[in-house]
């Protein structure tokens, strides 16, 4: 009697755990024509920017589709476009392993990593989109990004050099191409590259700011001067440019000391309210009280 009891017990535990299963388990159907219907209803609610509908159209899709790639990136884009890298990153994954040819996917798992500062794994994952798709030439500017947040100049360098030569119209490229030569010290092709950047794009603040570093450097000041002039011009607020242009203004034109001093007040109007220019403030404030006393 006690084993018939205890077979029931065993019985109904069992029973138990297989329904515990069944609601535990996702919901896949497996209907290739629900899960596309889930997915287009994404992709209108991404249009009318209606994220959170999108989400829900994504997950329903999957759930239809264990394996749809498209879907899983675009989830994982929706995700990446709301700086939820960690979401993202497990959609793109996913990706990965439904169909570990996917260039998109793992060009985006690349850029995940990357804002994640998961620099090595990012680093293999454009290695993979580009093992997959060698002609997949924006992941060479995924990489120059990578290379130049790490001062890898030379594999910098070598990225861009691939990259502006198949896309030589991206001025991005172009000034990622200059970062890597300034960083060898190989200024003449950095300013070969700075000035092809500028020509492509007129308002991008960090190729005037680098190439004007360049010039001041060599001493070069009526060179520095335009370069930081357009640089304020596009950035009034930044006071390191602020800075740099009344240095090179200072060197361009000694002795017109009320411009000169101009300068150097714009440069504490940028600069005043931001604590981590206080040295910088200090010293441009006791060099202004210098020039008024040289007026007497």
């Amino acid at each position: 009697m006690a084993l018939k009891i205890q077979s029931r017990m065993v019985l109904l535990i069992t029973v138990v755990a297989m329904f515990v299963a069944f609601l535990a388990a996702p919901a896949f159907s497996g209907d290739p024509n629900k899960a596309k219907e889930h997915f287009n209803a994404a992709l209108k609610a991404s249009g009318e920017k209606n994220d959170t509908l999108a989400i829900n159209e994504y997950k329903l899709a999957i759930q239809e589709d264990d394996k749809y790639v498209d879907a899983y990136i675009n989830f994982g884009s929706v995700y990446f476009k709301n700086e939820k890298y960690a979401d993202a990153e497990a959609n793109f994954k996913k990706a990965t392993e439904a169909d570990p040819q996917n260039a998109d996917a793992w060009a985006n798992l690349g850029r995940t990593y990357f804002k994640l500062n998961k620099i090595a794994e990012s680093e293999t994952a454009f290695k993979t989109a580009l093992t997959n798709k060698a002609d997949y030439y924006d992941v060479y500017k995924d990489l120059g990004l990578l290379y130049q947040s790490q001062s890898s100049w030379p594999v910098l360098v070598e990225n861009m050099k691939i990259y502006t030569e198949k896309v030589p119209t991206d001025y991005m490229g172009f000034y990622l191409l200059g970062k890597g030569y300034q960083g060898m010290k190989k200024y003449p092709d950095a300013i070969a590259a700075y000035n092809k950047s500028i020509e492509l794009n007129k308002d991008y603040f960090y190729t005037y700011n680098s190439l004007g570093k360049i010039y001041q450097a060599q001493e070069n000041y009526a060179q520095s001067l335009k370069m930081f002039e357009e640089a304020v011009r596009l950035k009034p607020e930044n006071y390191l440019a602020a800075r740099d242009l009344a240095i090179s203004f200072e060197q361009v034109n000694q002795g017109k000391t009320d411009q000169i001093i101009t300068y150097w007040n714009k440069f504490l109007k940028a600069a005043k309210s931001n604590p981590k220019a206080q040295n910088f403030v200090k010293e441009a404030e006791d060099h202004v009280k210098e020039l008024q006393a040289q007026k007497k």
